[in-house]
C-alpha cells in the first residue's frame, strides 16, 4: 500500500507538468497563427490599396473624354471612396488630372514624361498627367495608414 501512495504523488506531478507543456504549446500555436494571419491581412490591404490607385488613374483617364475644353495647365481633382471586403474602415482615393501639353509636331518631347519621341499619329492631341493617391484608412497620415500613388501620362 505504501507504493500506491508514492505513485499518486508522482502521477499528480506528471499531470501538472504535462498540462503546463500542453498549455505552452497551445499558446505558441495561437501566437504563430495570429502573426501569420496578420501578415496576410496587411498584404491583402496593400494589394487592395494599390489596385484602388490604379483604378483611380484609369478613372482619371476616362474623365478626359468628356466634351469639356481643357485649358493648358488646367487641373481637376476628383475624390472617390472605397472599401475593402471584411474591413469597417473606408479608404479615400484622390485623383488629380492636369492637361500639361498639346502635341504640335511629331517627334516632340513633352516635359516631365518619357524621353521617347511622340509619333505622328499623336499629333494634334492633348497630353494629360494623371496622379492617383489611394489612402487606407482615410484621414490624416498615420504609421498604420497604407498609401499607394500611381502617376500616368495620357494622350487624348
Amino acid at each position: 500500500m505504501k507504493i500506491a501512495k508514492n505513485s499518486k504523488g508522482i502521477a499528480l506531478f506528471s499531470a501538472i507538468i504535462l498540462a503546463v507543456i500542453v498549455g505552452i504549446f497551445l499558446i505558441g500555436l495561437y501566437i504563430l497563427f495570429t502573426s501569420v494571419f496578420r501578415g496576410t491581412e496587411e498584404k491583402r490591404t496593400f494589394v487592395s490599396v494599390k489596385e484602388a490607385a490604379s483604378s483611380g488613374a484609369r478613372y482619371g483617364a476616362s474623365m478626359t473624354n468628356f466634351p469639356v475644353e481643357w485649358e493648358e495647365n488646367a487641373c481637376q481633382t476628383f475624390r472617390l471612396d472605397f472599401r475593402i471586403a471584411g474591413r469597417n474602415e473606408r479608404g479615400e482615393n484622390e485623383i488629380i488630372v492636369c492637361r500639361i501639353a498639346s502635341i504640335d509636331t511629331p517627334g516632340q518631347e513633352i516635359s516631365g514624361t518619357s524621353r521617347e519621341p511622340v509619333t505622328g499619329s499623336a499629333q494634334g492631341r492633348a497630353v494629360f498627367k494623371i496622379t492617383s493617391i489611394a489612402r487606407f484608412p482615410e484621414g490624416p497620415p498615420t504609421p498604420l495608414q497604407q498609401v499607394s500613388r500611381v502617376e500616368a501620362v495620357y494622350i487624348r
